[in-house]
């Protein structure tokens, strides 16, 4: 996400709270957006349903798999979220500001009912983006669990912030309401480093998690040749 010197575009307000954002034909069983595309809405039992499938099938590698599905999702969201909001703001994305961005992003996860997000860019020097998502979909079905549940929308994230810093990122979760936490909380960085989280995180007693308060220290005393050396986010790119 870049910030353009002379940009001087201004939030026009909530793209998605227009009474015509989302309208459906009856006759044909169809809701669609303002630019063509068909809307899906899937059920609570239908969510449980497939992840119950997944891990009855996949066993341990259904979070990948999950985490597979999240990126070809948040691939095709991107592209039409760009897409919106050039056409909304009659301006290309890249000389948007970066706050109207965060701003609209987060506007279209509550419109589709993924939460409420958060974006803190504060460390990019240190070569992560942490993102909070309260009431996100997954924690809120399941209610208790020993792990971190929300994999969809890890590769959700990733899909959209590697599209938005233009290299590929990843992302890992580090905090979930099922295990007491108050919303689901993210860290995306680049795959070497995510990788490394994720298994730190994963191989982590059920009795002592690792917190998303103990992935940001982890991170925040690596030393900036390690960093670089992990991939380090230039703000540039992404602020």
């Amino acid at each position: 996400m870049t910030k353009a010197p002379d940009a001087q575009v201004r939030l026009k307000g909530n793209l998605y709270a227009r009474p015509d954002y989302f309208t459906t034909d009856v006759a044909k069983g169809a809701t669609r957006t303002p630019s063509g595309t068909r809307v899906c809405t899937l059920t609570n039992d239908f969510l449980l349903g497939f992840r119950d499938a997944l891990v009855y099938e996949c066993g341990k590698s259904f979070r990948t798999v999950m985490k597979s599905c999240g990126k070809r999702w948040g691939s095709s969201f991107v592209a039409r979220f760009e897409k919106e909001l050039t056409a909304f703001y009659q301006t290309p994305i890249k000389d948007l500001p970066a706050g109207v961005i965060h701003t609209v992003l987060a506007d279209a996860f509550n419109a589709h009912g993924w939460g409420r997000l958060t974006i803190d860019l504060s460390a990019t020097d240190r070569g992560y983006i942490a993102v909070e998502l309260t009431d996100s979909v997954m924690p809120a079905l399941i209610k208790e669990s020993d792990r971190n549940v929300d994999h969809m929308m890890t590769g959700l994230l990733a899909a959209i912030f590697s599209r938005f810093a233009g290299s590929e990122l990843d992302c890992v979760q580090t905090d979930c309401p099922t295990r007491g936490a108050a919303s689901s909380r993210f860290v995306l960085s680049s795959p070497a480093r995510v990788a490394e989280l994720d298994k730190w995180i994963d191989e982590a007693p059920v009795e002592a998690p690792i917190t998303h308060d103990a992935v940001v220290k982890r991170l925040a005393v690596s030393t900036p040749a390690a960093a670089e050396a992990n991939g380090v986010l230039e703000p540039a790119v992404v602020a």
